[in-house]
């Protein structure tokens, strides 16, 4: 039998603690919903108000507690519809368009002190009526989240999906708004 004093369970506790906390999980949805400001935010009498509603989503993966955190397709989704609502550009399945999203990659580093994560987005926007291609392109963004914004490393590399996701559905906010506004 081993004998341990108080300063030594202390520890053992601690690192047992440390590596059950230490679990990967995914990007949450509400952190990649795209943030409205006063040059995103659709007014009614706008071409892109009420004009978009979401169609597939793929090229994400579900997060292994294990491994490494992952966007999953669903997240994703909810991150995309949720922010088209923000924004006042949700068609709620009567939109003039439907947008299609591909993540073509989520470039995450192994270990770091900051991590900064890279994702690639394919965005088509198709009319409804015609089946014509309003926007079609691939926006790549990067965001990095620091030891100060969370000492664990898994946590720190979901908060850099998050952010990495939310300022890629940022640039596509604008990238539409400037389309459909002036298309």
């Amino acid at each position: 039998m081993i004998k341990r004093n108080k300063t030594q369970n202390a520890i053992v506790c601690l690192a047992a603690a440390l590596l059950l906390s230490a679990c990967a999980s995914g990007a949450r949805t509400g952190a990649m919903t795209a943030p409205v400001s006063a040059n995103t935010l659709i007014a009614a009498s706008s071409p892109a108000y009420a004009a978009i509603d979401v169609g597939s989503v793929t090229g994400g993966s579900e997060t292994s507690p294990l491994w490494k955190s992952k966007v999953s397709n669903e997240n994703f989704e909810t991150a995309l519809q949720q922010s088209l609502d923000l924004h006042g550009m949700a068609g709620m399945g009567h939109g003039r368009y439907v947008l299609n999203a591909q993540l073509l990659y989520l470039d995450q580093p192994t270990i770091s002190f900051n991590s900064t994560v890279t994702a690639k987005v394919h965005y088509a926007l198709v009319s409804r009526r015609d089946e014509s291609t309003k926007f079609d392109d691939t926006i790549k963004t990067s965001y990095t989240a620091t030891i100060g914004d969370a000492f664990v490393g898994v946590e720190r590399l979901r908060l850099a999906n998050e952010g990495a996701i939310r300022e890629n559905i940022d640039a596509l906010m604008k990238e539409l708004i400037a389309t459909l506004q002036h298309g």
